[in-house]
């Protein structure tokens, strides 16, 4: 396993992590969360949010952002990268059974920022329904009426 120096290689470990899956399960992915306590919390977000809004693994798709997911469940990044710019990048790409994101939302930005950003974006015009539903999907994750 090679320690990622950019978000790039991140990504990339998480690929290769989710292509040896049936042959070494999740091991991979738990040894990459080991090492990740080294690696700068900025690096971590961006490498996970082009797992998110990656949409040319469709066959792999659920499984990567399962293991995006449990490294940010694990980890718990921080970032003072806005919320809205991040949720613009995922949206259309987001699988709706990967909790972890908006949980990490909610622990990152807090509930009322999560609230007020979600309910910001669902007036825009230019969303498709499937992103809508998917907005949706995030305030029922978080509780948020």
């Amino acid at each position: 396993m090679k320690f990622p120096l950019t978000a790039s290689e991140l990504t990339n470990e998480i690929y290769i992590s989710v292509d040896k899956y049936l042959e070494i399960g999740d091991l991979r992915v738990r040894q990459l969360i080991k090492i990740l306590s080294n690696v700068p919390d900025e690096l971590i977000i961006e490498g996970l949010i082009k797992v998110f809004e990656n949409n040319n693994r469709r066959e792999t798709e659920i499984l990567d952002q399962e293991f995006a997911g449990q490294i940010l469940k694990e980890i718990k990044p921080k970032t003072d990268v806005s919320l809205e710019i991040i949720l613009k990048r995922i949206l259309s790409n987001w699988n709706k059974s990967v909790e972890e994101i908006p949980f990490w939302f909610k622990e990152n930005y807090g509930t009322e920022r999560c609230k007020n950003t979600l309910e910001s974006i669902s007036n825009e015009a230019v969303l498709t329904k499937v992103e809508k539903e998917k907005l949706e999907t995030m305030k029922w994750w978080l509780e948020i009426k």
